[in-house]
């Protein structure tokens, strides 16, 4: 200590610990854990077969829970045609669509292999099932309250519609991003395959809820 000069005061308590000025604004680390719905749609890298596999085998699962709320007007044996008509359309699209996709995308040397392909599906599918599952209370309360075949049918329609159009949303974003992470920009052809695509999958998708849904064919008559 200089004559005539102070020394400054010593940090007390809870000013000792305080963070530099710059430092205040750095943002905490989140606490917890991500739900299981994040979980659930997260990306993961490296994708692994088992994990994918159970992804879409969940989707699946929730979205039979949306056919039983739409066989639920008519009980018996339609619970189980309804059950298993509504995951019917997922499972079409992923087996007969997605292989399809993959063989024209190589046709335009789209960086594109199947391990990613399986991912994306995964997610769509969970994605889909995600959304039927959760419309399926309303589901069950419209068809089994409807006065009109017509109204129940429409009803059940428009919430595999929404669902079946988010899953194929995801799916093509998951595509798209992984050409173009891989250096390889989207093309025209490449555009007009996964565009394609996407008319197919609602083509294919209402043909097999059409003719497994007997609540869309009760609405229609």
């Amino acid at each position: 200590m200089e004559a005539g000069i102070p020394d400054p005061p010593e940090p007390r308590g809870d000013a000792a610990a305080a963070p530099p000025a710059g430092a205040a604004a750095a943002p905490a680390a989140p606490g917890g854990h991500p739900g299981w719905t994040a979980a659930l749609l997260a990306e993961r890298s490296p994708a692994l077969l088992r994990d994918d596999l159970s992804r879409f085998g969940v989707g699946v699962g929730l979205a039979s829970l949306y056919g039983l709320a739409l066989g639920a007007r008519q009980g018996g044996v339609s619970l189980v045609q309804h059950a298993a008509g509504v995951p019917a359309a997922v499972i079409a699209v992923a087996c007969l669509g997605v292989p399809a996709l993959l063989i024209v995308l190589t046709l335009f040397d789209a960086p594109l292999d199947p391990p990613r392909a399986l991912s994306a599906t995964a997610r769509a599918a969970a994605a889909t099932g995600l959304v039927l599952g959760g419309l399926a209370p309303a589901a069950a309360l419209f068809v089994v309250t409807s006065a009109s075949d017509l109204t129940a049918a429409l009803m059940g329609l428009l919430g595999l519609a929404v669902a079946g159009a988010l899953g194929v949303h995801v799916l093509l974003r998951d595509l798209r991003a992984a050409l173009q992470r891989d250096g390889g920009l989207l093309l025209a052809g490449q555009g007009a395959a996964l565009l394609g695509f996407a008319g197919f999958a609602v083509a294919l998708a209402l043909r097999v809820w059409w003719g497994t849904l007997p609540i869309l064919k009760g609405g229609a008559l």
